[in-house]
This record gives structure tokens, C-alpha cells and sequence, in this order.
């Protein structure tokens, strides 16, 4: 790991900016591993739905703590003196893994002083703050202290996110509303209404599509006739997938929490959705007990027909290149081009769960069905490195199929599909 990070106090450090996702972080560590052959990732497994995920590089160390964007807050690095890599500020080497003129002297408190001027009154022998940034030292206080460490963190006491998406509300058989940081207008997305070409304006281009072309599930449970020709928009660093059928319309919206240790984690960003409900307002943190007080028992009879997913198209529109993915102190994965769509499956799997209401296959509902049914994400491999991996559980409430992972309890999807509770109503 060389080259040169720039500091920018409250900012950044090289390349990495405080703000930005997990989701985008490890991405860019993907598509670097020549200069980033060996990434780790920690979390708390036995609460992994509200721990933070720290990124463990060469020297360097990326803290993303529990929060509903899950973005980038502290940037360590965590022993300056070895580490191999140019450390600048503006025109200014602090330190160079190479002796020479452009190091021409370590990283101490006179140089800091120098360099960036007075201190806040008040800080220890052991440590010099500034707005943005801090050093810590190893001495007793004398000018020549050895700066052993140095930590990146945002100016104010809370780092904005650099996407732009605020928070997602769901309105279960209706749709989304997308609330951003760019305007004050809600933007809402009604299944039934919103096109294809109001997610152009309002989101932009996805970053990938593909179309369904298998049709063996379509043969063994039937089909509707806006199935033929559906597609799904990918918009994997907002956390949304959206299915759009034949007329352009949206017919389904999923959200993902990208929760880690699941298999799902690392394919999307964290969506920051939510539900308002006369219980309480429900997220990705809920226990699904609290989904069970919101809306009652799971259905037991078949909702609006679901597509019948099969595998992906090769995409009209290139991927990103996927991130290094989750397990405690794990290593790379897998790219999502080698897995399947979480969106897929968990569209294959809520059509058996609720039949085909009207088509072939259509059955009542059994007494597992009404508890939830298993979709074994297990054989979808997840990411190198990751243990202990289970199935997710797939529940259906009138409007929406929650996605439990099994392991961990925590929700990692929610799919929302049309019910005839009526049109979109503007504020909600």
C-alpha cells in the first residue's frame, strides 16, 4: 500500500472522504487490489444489526458506526511512523517511508505547530487537536514528541451524508417516499403510476438493468400479462431495486439494510427506510415481533400476483464493481455478478409463498405458510470469509414481504407490491 494522502481536515484523507457509504467505500477497495491486496472487515456478530463496521487496511483504519446511512465518520491511521505511504497536508510532507529530502525530518510537535499553527487551549501533553483532525504523541511534552497516530473526523459533531437520499418512508401497497438532502419536496414513487422516465429525472440512470428471460417458474405457477418484458433498475448505491413491467410502470420496490454477515451484505447500499405505523415507526432495526404488533398476523391468503423471477440477463448497463464483503475479520468475496439477485430471489420466492392468484399453482395457504417460508440464501455463497450464514425468512404483510435473516434477526429487505387500498396519496 503506497502513494501519497493528501489530509484535509474534517474531510478526508486521500481518497477516502468522511460521509461517504460502506457500500461505496468498499467498492472503491475493490476496484483497487493492486494497491489494496489485503482488506478486513469487524463488526460485532452477536449484534450485528446495530454494530458498526470498521475496515481494517494497511496502516489505515475506517470507521462506520451504527446509524441508518451507514457512512464513513473516522479515518486513523494508526501508526505513523511505519506507515508506507506519503502522508501530505496542501503542499507540505509530514511523512515519507523513504528517508530523504522529501521527509527531511519525522512527524513531531514542533512540525505540527509549525505547520498548522496554535492549538485549543486546554489539550494534554499527549495529544494535539484541531478543527477536523488529531495527533497523538508519544514523549513528555517536548518539542521533538513523536507523532504516533493521527485521526480524520468531521468538523461538526455530525457527518453529513454525501448521498443524497435522507430517508425512505414505505407506504405498504402503495409505494415509496424518497426524502433528499438536495430539496425540501418529497419525491414519491407510486407503484401502478410512477414510470420509468420520473425514476430518470428524479434518480437518474440505474446502474444496472437486466431483464427476466427464464421462463420455467412462469410455466410451473403461471403468469400475468404485464410479467413479459418486466425489468429491474438497479440503483445499488441508494439501496433500491425497482421493478418495471411492460408499460413502464413501477410494479415493486425493494429496500435493502446491507446488515453484516448476511448474505445479502455488500450487494446494495443501506437504504435509510422506515415505516410509520400507529405501533411506532419500524426499521431495518426492528425484530420482526414489532412487524407482527404493526400489522397483525402474516396473510394466509394469496395477494396480488408477484412476478416469477429467473435468472438475470447479462446487464444492459455495466455494474459497479462489487465491494470486499462482510464476517469478522474477513477477507474479499465474491463479485455480485457471480451471485444471484437478491431482488430475484426474493421475487421467485414470495411467488410460491402466496401462489398465483388467478393462474396455475394457485393453492391455500399452509400452516407454514402463514408463519413465513425459508429461502436458503445459504447456496448463494455470500462472501469468502463469512461463517455461520443462514437462511432468511420471508413473511408477508398486507403491501409488503419482509426478509428476516434467520441468523442475526435483523430485516434485510422489504419488498413492497400494489394492493387495492387505492392511489398514492400525496404526503404519505
Amino acid at each position: 500500500m503506497g502513494g501519497d494522502y493528501n489530509l484535509v481536515p474534517g474531510v478526508s484523507v486521500g481518497e477516502f472522504v468522511l460521509g461517504e457509504s460502506l457500500w461505496r467505500i468498499l467498492d472503491v477497495l475493490r476496484a483497487s487490489k493492486i494497491r489494496y491486496p489485503k482488506v478486513e472487515i469487524s463488526w460485532d456478530t452477536e449484534n450485528a444489526v446495530k454494530s458498526a463496521v470498521t475496515v481494517h487496511l494497511p496502516h489505515l483504519t475506517l470507521y462506520f458506526p451504527p446509524s441508518p446511512h451507514q457512512i464513513l465518520t473516522l479515518i486513523t491511521i494508526p501508526d505513523v511512523p511505519s506507515a508506507h505511504f506519503v502522508i501530505s497536508y496542501e503542499t507540505t510532507i509530514l511523512h515519507s517511508p523513504t528517508a530523504g529530502s522529501r521527509s527531511p525530518s519525522p512527524l513531531n510537535r514542533g512540525k505540527i505547530g509549525k505547520v498548522f499553527g496554535p492549538t485549543y487551549a486546554g489539550s494534554s501533553n499527549g495529544k494535539l487537536t484541531y478543527p477536523g483532525i488529531a495527533f497523538e504523541l508519544s514523549g513528555d511534552g517536548a518539542r521533538e514528541d513523536v507523532v504516533s497516530a493521527l485521526t480524520v473526523t468531521g468538523r461538526s459533531q455530525e457527518t453529513k451524508p454525501l448521498n443524497p437520499l435522507s430517508s425512505v418512508t414505505i407506504n405498504p401497497g402503495i409505494g415509496v417516499t424518497i426524502h433528499t438532502n438536495d430539496t425540501p419536496d418529497p419525491l414519491p414513487i407510486a407503484l401502478g403510476e410512477t414510470t420509468s422516465q420520473d425514476l430518470l429525472l428524479d434518480l437518474g440512470p440505474p446502474l444496472r438493468k437486466f431483464y427476466k428471460e427464464d421462463n420455467r417458474l412462469q410455466r410451473m405457477w403461471g403468469m400475468t400479462s404485464n410479467d413479459q418484458g418486466s425489468c429491474f433498475w438497479n440503483y445499488f448505491q441508494y439501496g433500491l431495486d425497482f421493478l418495471v413491467d411492460s408499460e413502464g410502470r413501477i410494479a415493486k420496490i425493494i429496500c435493502y439494510s446491507n446488515i453484516p454477515g448476511t448474505p445479502l451484505f455488500q450487494r446494495h447500499a443501506r437504504c435509510p427506510w422506515k415505516i410509520s405505523t400507529a405501533a411506532g415507526e419500524l426499521d431495518f432495526t426492528s425484530p420482526l415481533s414489532s412487524f407482527r404488533s404493526a400489522f397483525g398476523q402474516a396473510n394466509e391468503k394469496s395477494s396480488p400476483s408477484y412476478p416469477h423471477e429467473p435468472q438475470p440477463s447479462t446487464p444492459s448497463e455495466s455494474q459497479p464493481k462489487a465491494s470486499n464483503g462482510g464476517g469478522k475479520k474477513k477477507k474479499r468475496g465474491p463479485s455480485p455478478q457471480n451471485l444471484d439477485s437478491g431482488s430475484e430471489t426474493v421475487e421467485k420466492s414470495t411467488q410460491m409463498l402466496n401462489g398465483n392468484k388467478g393462474h396455475a399453482g394457485s393453492s391455500v395457504a399452509t400452516e407454514s405458510q402463514k408463519k413465513g417460508m425459508l429461502l436458503d440464501r445459504v447456496v448463494e455463497g455470500g462472501f469468502d470469509g463469512v461463517e455461520g450464514l443462514g437462511p432468511s425468512r420471508l413473511v408477508e404483510y398486507n403491501g409488503i414481504i419482509v426478509e428476516e435473516d434467520t441468523e442475526s434477526g435483523g430485516i434485510t429487505s422489504i419488498l413492497v407490491y400494489q394492493t387495492d387500498r387505492g392511489k398514492f396519496r400525496e404526503g404519505e
